[in-house]
């Protein structure tokens, strides 16, 4: 459900109440938990068709980032993004929410969203995001690129992709001073892009035609085998993030394997 049609499900009287409540008093809106109907990320290690590959490369690379639910969106940094209330509005009411961890939808204020330095994601990944923008992909608007906003001020847009391909250099120097958000749902569309750099099979992680959610020889499956829990009570919203990816190969059975070796 996209986060302005969450108005008319929930009876909210406006669309910035769709991103949050306003404030101390506003109802609470929950909603019961469900996996996405159109969800095509699995978890290929827990599947038991796993047992019939062997991975011809593995990598992995853990992340730090922030969790926030919706409700945090009435609230000031660091518990809180508040500073992008009203800019988040112009990105993520234009698609489906793509779910949180798992493909599950929390629904009401508890969908999640994830912040991350940009600097410290993957450079494969952030080019993948500025291509999406840029061309106007099918991966445009599941990432939200903004400045990072100075204590007690608001950021109201995105920021805009250059056209040049590669960005200019002066442009990519300012990635430190710029935030990602996104859902937990958004990062399955590019996980081998996040492993990848440094890898013995970079070129084939690079290569998403390879990527999908079903295992198979020669194919590259991944996902976020880790992901740990901010502990809010604390007012804490830092998190860890491991993510594994694999190219895959078919085991051969014995009966195979005899007949390549006559």
């Amino acid at each position: 459900m996209k986060l302005d049609a969450l108005v008319a499900a929930t009876f909210l009287a406006t669309t910035a109440q769709a991103v949050g409540p306003n404030g101390p008093g506003e109802q609470r809106l929950t909603g019961e938990p469900e996996k996405l109907a159109n969800w095509r990320w699995p978890n290929p290690f827990t599947s038991d068709a796993h047992k019939q590959f062997t991975p011809s490369c593995e990598a992995t690379a853990k992340f730090d980032a922030e969790q926030y639910i919706l409700e945090d969106l009435s609230e000031q940094e660091p518990i809180g993004l508040l500073a992008f209330r009203d800019a988040l509005k112009e990105v993520f009411s234009t698609r489906e929410y793509p779910g949180s961890w798992e493909g599950i939808d929390p629904h009401g204020y508890d969908r999640v969203l994830l912040q991350m330095a940009y600097d410290e994601i993957p450079l494969a990944v952030r080019e993948w995001h500025e291509h999406q923008e840029r061309t106007d992909g099918e991966g445009k608007g599941l990432f939200a690129l903004y400045p990072r906003p100075a204590p007690g001020t608001r950021v109201m847009h995105t920021i805009t992709i250059p056209k040049e391909v590669p960005v200019p250099e002066e442009w990519r120097e300012r990635d430190n001073t710029r935030v990602l958000l996104f859902s937990p749902g958004a990062v399955y569309e590019t996980l081998p892009l996040w492993v990848a750099e440094g890898s013995d099979c970079e070129a084939t992680l690079r290569d998403l035609s390879l990527y999908t959610g079903e295992l198979s020889d020669g194919g590259v499956v991944a996902y976020p085998v880790t992901h740990t829990t901010p502990n809010r009570k604390q007012k804490r919203r830092d998190i860890e993030i491991e993510i594994k990816a694999q190219v895959l190969k078919k085991n051969v059975e014995q009966g195979e394997a005899q007949k390549e070796e006559l």
